[in-house]
């Protein structure tokens, strides 16, 4: 199995695009960071990259594939039937705008190793939560 690299564009908290490239993680970073440059607006907005962890949990059994493709990410057993493992999650923000002491991404692309659908899914959903403003 490949280097399978998740990218999703979002804006205004919505997946623009959603897409799967086999390539290595911090090349798609960079190739990103150099597409994103001319949108990038200087004066009006930060360029900000900044990698996080996020746990994902999955189902045992693993297929072979899968558990290749994730055994480097601190795979570890949490019971019978369940194992977890933190992958690597890139932001990449060039559009966004301080609210008081809040950052509001308004465009972004997130990068993360392709899990499986379940896990791109959840990912997007969580995505969205955090960038939905909330009604108050």
């Amino acid at each position: 199995m490949g280097n399978k690299v998740l990218v999703i564009n979002f804006e205004n908290g919505s997946v623009v695009e959603s897409k799967v490239v086999d390539e290595a993680i911090d090349e798609v970073v960079k190739k990103l960071l150099i597409d994103i440059l001319p949108k990038w607006s200087p004066e009006n907005s930060d360029l900000i990259v900044m990698k996080h962890e996020h746990e994902v949990i999955l189902k045992l059994p693993l297929s072979k594939e899968l558990y290749e493709s994730i055994a480097k990410f601190g795979l570890s057993r949490r019971s019978e039937s369940e194992v977890s493992a933190r992958i690597p999650v890139y932001v990449v923000s060039y559009d966004n705008m301080w609210v008081g002491d809040e950052l509001v991404d308004r465009k972004f692309y997130l990068v993360a190793p392709y899990v499986n659908e379940d896990v791109k899914r959840e990912i997007e959903l969580l995505v969205k939560d955090l960038t939905t403003p909330e009604s108050e």
